[in-house]
């Protein structure tokens, strides 16, 4: 999860504000089977991992929230092909967060994440897909977005500055960084050569 449940947009009266953060994983399953599932685990896209560990498979996740399964390399997010591996992405308007994910699939919520700018979005998924290959670690998957970014050349340092001020509102919790300080780790690992 990127942690934005309550940097979601609240359109009131017209006027875009921001609430503090907050985790809003997913509702209905639970945030610690994730933390539970060892890396290993999180990089396979075999379904059989998903029913090992416990959580759910794409299928079972995707009939549970009424969501569409999109198969990998078919997901396209404002003219940009996107995929994760061989994960597939399941867009659920009911998640209470831009995006989530689970071993071996993403999640996206298309109502929320069609409010943000290009490169907020690629950023968004590209985080989420960080999650399958680097494991928990929110800060890891914020470094592996920004350098998959810059390595695909959707990222900027213009486009970083718009991931910055999609973050800076968010408040700190025990699973991430203040927007502030992720956002000056972000500009870290855009600039950084080693690999996250």
């Amino acid at each position: 999860s990127i942690g934005l449940s309550a940097v979601i947009d609240r359109l009131d009266a017209g006027t875009r504000e921001h609430e503090g953060l907050g985790m809003g994983f997913l509702r209905g399953w639970s945030f610690v089977l994730f933390l539970v599932v060892s890396v290993s685990l999180a990089t396979s896209p075999d379904r059989s991992v998903a029913a090992a560990s416990g959580a759910p498979t794409v299928e079972q996740y995707a009939a549970h929230v009424g969501g569409q399964i999109v198969p990998y390399g078919e997901l396209v997010i404002d003219g940009s092909r996107l995929s994760c591996g061989r994960r597939p992405t399941v867009l659920d308007s009911t998640l209470d967060d831009y995006g989530a994910a689970y071993p071996g699939f993403l999640i996206i919520n298309p109502r929320l994440i069609a409010r943000v700018p290009k490169a907020v979005k690629l950023w968004i998924y590209s985080h989420e897909c960080g999650h399958q290959f680097r494991g928990p670690n929110e800060e890891v998957a914020d470094c592996f977005a920004v350098q998959r970014g810059r390595r695909q050349r959707w990222l900027t340092t213009d486009g970083v500055e718009q991931i910055c001020r999609f973050i800076r509102p968010a408040k700190g919790s025990n699973m991430h960084y203040s927007g502030p300080q992720r956002c000056q780790l972000m500009k870290q690992c855009f600039d950084s050569r080693r690999v996250y």
